[in-house]
């Protein structure tokens, strides 16, 4: 029964993320979800809105995005200048 706790807490705070996202850059994320909705779901298409949106996200709420197993020293696949997209 410890999980159903646990599942409830995890549900509470992504519902607080989503509140804090609503009230701080709901027109960024708008923007973000209709070029999503536009472009099919093809990630790469939508780099630009996605960008404005994390901006917000990281300046506002002060979170910030780790990606496990990065290796040390190198700049995050996020935060690379240069990406390579997909065309498929």
């Amino acid at each position: 029964m410890d999980c159903l706790k646990e599942g409830r807490r995890v549900t509470r705070c992504a519902a607080s993320v989503i509140d804090d996202i609503n009230k701080n850059c709901l027109k960024e994320f708008r923007r973000h979800w209709s070029c999503l909705d536009t472009n099919n779901q093809q990630l790469w298409q939508c780099r630009t809105a996605e960008r404005v949106l994390n901006k917000c996200v990281f300046e506002t709420l002060k979170l910030e995005k780790v990606i496990p197993d990065t290796p040390k020293g190198e700049v995050p696949v996020h935060l690379r200048e240069r990406q390579i997209y997909s065309q498929n």
